[in-house]
């Protein structure tokens, strides 16, 4: 199914200009050209996806209403509408700047076939009261959808992405989201992502970020087969900051493949990457972090930090934090911790009359709090918890 034909197909359903086509093409002969990723990263450190068979994807399965966007303060176009309106930002941005086809064989498939994408412009000094809400029905065997920010300067806006599904078909999902965040703009992006256990969902989130703007990742992970989540953050303008932080639960035999880093290419940037992982049954997770301090980035400081708690024997977790600096004007530090639920703090609660059951579910829930903390959104945090809680109740 993934011809040049179905592409030709697509881009004439969607009404796409020439170059819109031929860029199109252009990520279908390097995804054809590119290796399959192995998933291997270091002796024992792997993640198997064996089961997906990525040439049976039908990018063509798209549901015209799978997608659905709300705001009341800015204007999000779809991409037809940003075609005929904001044709020049689709030109310079989609896909030019933060994620690039050629990046692996999963952003050339995107940029070959991507079904549903999304531009928001946040205006100059324009201050949201609301979030923006993003809500993906994953109701078809494959969706392509693509977010685009643009954040004008002293800007300020809070997006919020819900993603689950209709039903249990085996699906396949790529999201890329890209953010250009000007000088002195602040984005929020928050995800939740609550997919049935027969779906692959792989998606790559990078944002640039202009002097003294700030960019905040929050990536809360609970449902899926499988999660391939990589987050890129590229700190290009002096001041300019950047927090990433992931929450991770799984069971059964889910599997999440976790890649968060920032790249600090301007002097006197920060950056803060925390994530807390529980995993029970034969679930697996992987995490990946990286700073990266490039030689004429000084006075910069990078914190990274991953935890994970195993409820179970036959749950594994694989840390691989990293620092990557190439001068010495700079204040960075890493750590992770893998470890089972503290049993002193368990007796102490069941001879308090807290039975096992609850105990277990209360330390989790109290292990995801200071991120939880962090989401000033008490209708978006009542529905992490809630679903947090639901997935809990399978502790034994």
């Amino acid at each position: 199914m993934l011809t040049e034909e179905v592409v030709r197909k697509l881009s004439f359903t969607l009404e796409e200009p020439e170059w819109l086509l031929k860029k199109r093409i252009e990520s279908l002969k390097t995804f054809n050209q590119l290796e399959m990723p192995s998933f291997k990263y270091g002796i024992g450190i792997f993640v198997d996806i064996s089961e997906l068979d990525i040439n049976s994807i039908n990018p063509l399965s798209r549901s015209n209403n799978s997608v659905a966007v709300f705001s009341d303060e800015v204007e999000v176009f779809t991409f037809q509408e940003a075609i005929k309106k904001h044709e020049n930002i689709i030109k310079e941005y989609f896909m030019t700047k933060c994620v690039i086809p050629n990046e692996n064989k999963f952003t050339a498939l995107h940029g070959a076939f991507f079904n549903s994408t999304i531009l928001i412009i946040i205006p100059e000094n324009k201050i949201l009261e609301k979030p923006i809400n993003i809500i993906l029905n994953l109701d078809s065997q494959a969706s392509f959808d693509h977010v685009l920010i643009i954040a004008g300067k002293n800007s300020k806006a809070t997006i919020i992405e819900s993603s689950r599904s209709r039903n249990n078909v085996k699906s396949f999902r790529s999201q890329v989201v890209e953010a250009i965040v000007r000088e002195n703009a602040s984005i929020e992006y928050v995800s939740v992502q609550n997919f049935n256990n027969s779906v692959y969902n792989f998606s790559k989130r990078n944002a640039h970020v202009e002097s003294n703007g700030f960019m905040f990742w929050l990536d809360c992970g609970i449902g899926s087969k499988f999660s391939q989540v990589i987050t890129s953050t590229n700190l290009i303008g002096i001041g300019a900051g950047s927090k990433s932080n992931g929450i991770i639960f799984g069971d059964e035999t889910q599997c999440f493949d976790i890649n968060s880093e920032t790249i600090h290419s301007a002097s006197k940037t920060t950056c803060d990457m925390m994530t807390r992982v529980v995993l029970n049954g034969k679930a697996k997770a992987v995490y990946r972090g990286l700073v990266k301090i490039n030689p004429k980035a000084v006075n910069c400081e990078g914190y990274q930090k991953d935890d994970t708690i195993l409820l179970s024997d036959d749950a594994r977790a694989d840390v691989v934090p990293n620092l990557e600096i190439k001068n010495n004007d700079v204040k960075c530090s890493h750590g992770a911790t893998i470890s089972q639920i503290d049993e002193d703090k368990l007796f102490y609660m069941m001879s308090r009359g807290i039975d096992d059951k609850t105990a277990k579910k209360t330390i989790v829930e109290g292990f995801f709090d200071p991120l939880m903390i962090k989401i000033e959104n008490p209708e978006l945090k009542n529905e992490i918890m809630n679903s947090i809680s639901k997935r809990l109740g399978t502790l034994r």
